[in-house]
């Protein structure tokens, strides 16, 4: 960033024209006043001198610019950013049980609708950390906490119904999750619980992990995807291939409510297409802002010294043609 410490100076600028004005019109009314005979003959002798007549003043014009300019004192500054960034550490557990294979997302499956969704809304919340966990019969870490979002997308992209499971361990889940926030240092800690049925397995319940998490100040987030009852559902059958049937689902919304409720976050969201669960997501968006400023800091070096340089060599250049040139004709 370029700036002037005596800007005031550049007003001085508009003298340079009117000095080159000034010049070139004094030059044109010049007259040589000698007899008609011998002007011709000295003009033989000394070749016309009308290029070095506009050249000098145009050389001084340069200088007075180069000096004003100096003594403006141009700086140049390179900033620095202070940021101060109080961000969310979210994690997001996902349901990969079979039912997230139901199609009353379509053309995406409950899973693929729930993947897309969570990709946008990391792509929106750059300033905060994001983690993994998927949970079927049991819960894995899929991604640590990390402000590498990209990775953590493909994370999501990877994910895969586990078809062998017949049961769903939301309490694994949720516990997983919370596991992974408990000793963070951020301003919000939050779980992000998206399922699609009833908590039927695992060693810790889905109430109990609520209130393990309201012990580590997080907030729960469950959010239930698909609708209650019959669904479509694909099926391969080594005979007949692939089709679709009709297949009840069960989603223990109560189950979820309570668990809202424990950690704070007032009552499960229920998504039945893609548009409320996009709804959803944005939602909780509003609710968890991230406190982001950042000052620009300029540190200022001088750059006059070239200016005054260029000035000294260009008065150098005409003492220099002024000796080597020397004009039969007066100027």
């Amino acid at each position: 960033m370029l700036k002037f410490a005596n800007p005031w100076w550049l007003v001085a600028l508009l003298v340079v024209p009117l000095l080159l004005w000034f010049q070139f019109k004094k030059q044109s009314r010049r007259q040589l006043r000698l007899p008609f005979t011998r002007v011709r003959i000295l003009r033989q002798i000394a070749g016309d001198n009308r290029f070095w007549r506009y050249f000098f003043p145009a050389l001084r014009a340069l200088i007075l610019t180069a000096l004003i300019l100096a003594i403006a004192q141009p700086r140049w500054g390179k900033g620095t950013r202070d940021i101060n960034r109080r961000g969310v550490d979210i994690v997001l557990a996902v349901d990969i049980s079979g039912s997230m294979l139901a199609m009353d997302f379509a053309p995406q499956n409950r899973l693929g609708a729930a993947v897309k969704v969570a990709k946008d809304f990391i792509s929106k919340r750059p300033n905060d950390r994001f983690g993994l966990v998927a949970f079927s019969e049991y819960a894995l870490t899929q991604s640590p906490l990390t402000f590498d979002h990209m990775a953590v997308q493909e994370q999501l992209d990877r994910l895969e119904v586990n078809q062998e499971a017949s049961f769903t361990a939301i309490g694994l889940g949720l516990a997983k999750s919370v596991a992974r926030l408990k000793d963070s240092k951020a301003k919000s800690k939050v779980v992000i619980l998206i399922t699609d049925g009833v908590s039927n397995t695992g060693e810790i319940d889905p109430i109990s992990a609520a209130r393990m998490a309201k012990e580590f100040n997080i907030k729960v987030y469950p959010i239930g995807v698909g609708r209650n009852g019959y669904v479509d559902y694909p099926v391969v059958d080594p005979r007949f291939g692939s089709f679709y049937q009709k297949v009840l689902v069960e989603l223990d919304m109560e189950t979820l409510d309570r668990v809202a409720g424990i950690t704070g976050t007032g009552k499960a969201a229920l998504a039945g297409d893609k548009d409320q669960l996009q709804k959803v997501m944005a939602t909780i968006d509003d609710l968890e802002k991230t406190d982001y400023s950042a000052k620009v800091h300029y540190i200022w070096a001088d750059r006059f010294m070239p200016l005054l340089w260029l000035a000294f060599l260009l008065l150098l250049a005409e003492l220099a043609l002024r000796l080597l040139y020397i004009p039969i004709l007066p100027e």
